[in-house]
């Protein structure tokens, strides 16, 4: 066991998200940082491939450019030597035509792009030079104007004696020395020799400035140059301390093929036309230098991976933290405390969940105590004290008849109260709690005995709640104080007895005392058969006048809202009773009392109740009189002779006979047709020409039950009042008090 305690430690300490996000971020920077430099080293060798590149590129356009312009030279100047002034001057030295030939030199001198320092036409055997300052001899040429220590008079004489007809010489510098011991540069020149096949006594020597031919084809960042003849012999050069490899090593390599030597590259290529081989060489640390990766690039790329780690850190941390902080709160879901807040949107809605999830524990908890359910349930026990005094305030909410409150509008409205309820009562309640316990129903439990305070807070409250009618009607049931949690359930009894005393108003009510003991309202039998009489009849005057009759006595003193909605509730099933099957049918009635329960829901005040069930009455009649009012040509008949023979006997097998029909068929066309059957019909024309005979009070009530077919006065009165809802004095004095 104690070996297994150290595994498992690792293994929960390496399961922490924190760690596996510091893991996650920190294989995010290896990653990064690995790409990082294996690009950087990548860049280095195409840096180094690039720079080889181009040292190879520039040493094969200076090739390219020497061996372009020696050409072009070499073209021009054999011209020039083939030109017949200067064939003239081989033949006869001593003409005449020096001035010209010493304007042509200078013409040659003065192209810029030819690098030409001088044009020297030299005749041994007359000891005659011609350049392009004067004629003189060479003597005075090669050992004064222009002297060198590679070229004496003895060098250039001695070339009358080599067999060749063109070759160009290394360079080497040539100086000027008219005063003896005082020398003048004249600069570093190829010296170029041009000889006659037939005249081995004359040449021509052209003076190449081989500096301005260096710093014009030698366009590169690298200064060393070296150029060999065909022979091996250093043709020109520029270096930088110590010399070039030698011809002979220089061999050994392929052409143009860049090799490294003593901590130097070197880059060869050779000329077509000359034979020459043109060398360049660059440091190998010059090379490295400039595909190094400097201290600076080093240092930021350091400074990243360092400031990505501690990045790391912050930002596991940052989501840690208040993980940590649910997960707190997932463990004390019985305390008090507040949901989390983070930055983080989602650790927002999680915390936002697991808040809401316990409130609602706590709000079935503390339902299972008003009701005194028992249950298992963990926040049971913080619901139990004593000796801490609390009141219970129940908001009732009416909705508004506003048809735009749709039911998702309403709970919205509903959560929003009670967020305001909350807020308003926590801070001088400390401790309260406030839930949503019905659909229409918040409750709040506050723990105080001040319940002149608490009215005073809710008084406050109401203000807020007129503003806000057109949503629905608030109404505040403030139950009396209780001491302990056994008491939950009697204070909640109270709540809900408190709420039933609720007034069918648009005002917002608070209600702390009971009225009274509560009365039951509806019709009496009376003015129940009165009002099944008269629907029947469809008389909606007469239906009107009791609908009136009964609010009138509620205007003086209303009943509670509650009592008015099962009046309303009754009334309405007794008004579908009265007329349905028969004379109407129920599809008839409900286009008359749509959404019944619903309108009567939404009736906020007295007078809207009034009106609703006078809608539904005046509409019910209506109905029935249209019903009673279609014309059919046998029922018209039989209607205007019963209406003739009213004060005598009428038997359904007469009323047969004379319209030439069975009794039984007789009877079910007349339902069918009118809704009633024919002895009703007949007994109601009767009872209304007989109230229409009261209304005479000269008339005695026997004489107008007799004109009517009554011989019997009991009959009469019994059947007066089935239909009219009242006996015939009591109609009689009703009129006369009208």
């Amino acid at each position: 066991m104690k070996k297994i305690r150290p595994i498992l430690f690792i293994r929960n300490r390496t399961n922490s998200l924190f760690l596996r996000l510091i893991a996650g971020f920190l294989c995010i920077v290896l990653l990064l940082a690995s790409l990082t430099f294996y690009s950087v080293s990548e860049s280095k060798k195409s840096v180094k491939h690039e720079v080889v590149k181009y040292n190879t590129s520039m040493l094969a356009n200076t090739r390219d450019s020497y061996e372009n312009h020696l050409d072009l030279i070499k073209k021009q100047m054999l011209l020039f030597f083939s030109d017949e002034k200067i064939l003239l001057l081989q033949n006869n030295p001593k003409n005449t035509l020096y001035p010209e030939i010493v304007r042509e030199i200078q013409q040659w001198t003065t192209v810029p792009y030819y690098y030409i320092n001088n044009i020297v036409f030299y005749s041994k055997p007359n000891d005659l030079v011609l350049e392009k300052g004067t004629s003189t001899n060479a003597k005075a040429m090669f050992d004064v104007f222009y002297t060198s220590l590679d070229y004496p008079l003895e060098y250039w004489t001695k070339q009358f004696e080599e067999k060749y007809t063109y070759r160009i010489w290394p360079a080497s510098p040539f100086y000027s020395e008219v005063i003896e011991g005082n020398r003048l540069p004249l600069g570093e020149m190829i010296p170029i020799v041009i000889k006659g096949q037939y005249n081995p006594g004359f040449v021509m020597i052209v003076f190449l400035n081989a500096a301005k031919m260096y710093e014009a084809y030698h366009q590169s960042v690298n200064e060393e140059l070296m150029i060999y003849d065909a022979q091996g012999d250093p043709m020109f050069g520029r270096t930088e301390g110590e010399p070039f490899l030698s011809f002979e090593e220089l061999q050994k390599t392929k052409d143009a093929e860049p090799f490294v030597r003593d901590g130097k590259y070197y880059f060869t290529f050779k000329g077509k036309g000359t034979g020459f081989t043109y060398v360049s060489r660059v440091p190998v640390d010059r090379i490295a230098a400039q595909t190094r990766i400097n201290i600076t690039l080093l240092a930021s790329i350091l400074a990243a991976i360092t400031l990505s780690i501690l990045f790391s850190f912050l930002f596991a941390a940052r989501i840690n933290n208040p993980l940590k902080r649910v997960i707190e709160s997932i463990r004390g879901l019985n305390g008090e405390t507040a949901p989390l807040r983070s930055s983080i949107k989602e650790f927002d809605i999680i915390s936002g969940q697991i808040h809401g999830n316990r409130m609602l524990t706590r709000q079935l908890s503390f339902m299972n105590h008003l009701k005194a359910i028992r249950g298992q349930d963990t926040d049971a026990s913080s619901l139990d004290f004593a000796d801490k005094p609390f009141v219970f305030v129940l908001f009732q909410i009416q909705p508004g008849k506003n048809e735009a409150n749709t039911p998702a509008i309403i709970q919205n409205w509903v959560y929003y109260l009670r967020i305001f309820i909350d807020s308003q009562l926590k801070p001088d309640f400390p401790g309260s709690l406030t839930f949503q316990i019905e659909r229409d129903q918040i409750l709040s439990l506050v723990f105080t005995e001040n319940l002149d305070k608490v009215r005073s807070q809710l008084g406050e409250m109401k203000k807020v709640f007129d503003q806000d009618r057109e949503h629905g009607i608030m109404t505040m049931a403030v139950t009396s104080a209780y001491s302990a949690s056994n008491q939950l359930t009697s204070a909640y009894e109270e709540a809900q007895e408190l709420a039933g005393e609720r007034l069918l108003t648009d005002e917002t009510q608070i209600i702390s005392e009971r009225s009274g003991v509560p009365v039951a309202i509806g019709f009496s039998p009376d003015q129940e058969k009165e009002l099944e009489a008269n629907l029947k009849a469809g008389n909606g005057a007469q239906v009107a006048a009791l609908i009136e009759q009964q609010f009138a006595k509620w205007h003086r003193k209303p009943p509670t809202a509650a009592s008015l909605a099962r009046f309303a509730e009754t009334a309405a099933a007794k008004i579908r009773g009265f007329v349905t099957p028969f004379p109407l049918d129920p599809d008839k009635v409900d286009a008359v009392m749509v959404r019944e329960g619903e309108r009567i829901a939404r009736c906020s005040t007295l007078y809207e109740l009034e009106l609703l069930l006078l809608e539904w009455v005046t509409g019910t009649a209506q109905a029935v009189r249209e019903k009673k009012d279609e014309k059919h040509p046998i029922t018209v008949q039989i209607a205007e002779y019963i209406n003739e023979h009213l004060a005598e006997e009428i038997y359904l097998d007469v009323l047969a006979d004379k319209f030439k029909m069975s009794s039984g068929y007789l009877s079910s066309y007349f339902k069918n047709k009118t809704g009633m059957n024919i002895v009703d019909y007949i007994n109601e024309t009767r009872i209304k020409k007989a109230a229409l005979l009261l209304d005479d009070e000269g008339l005695k009530i026997r004489e107008a039950a007799e004109q009517v077919g009554y011989k019997n006065i009991t009959s009469f009165n019994r059947m007066f009042k089935k239909y009219m809802g009242l006996t015939p004095s009591e109609y009689r004095k009703r009129n006369e008090s009208v």
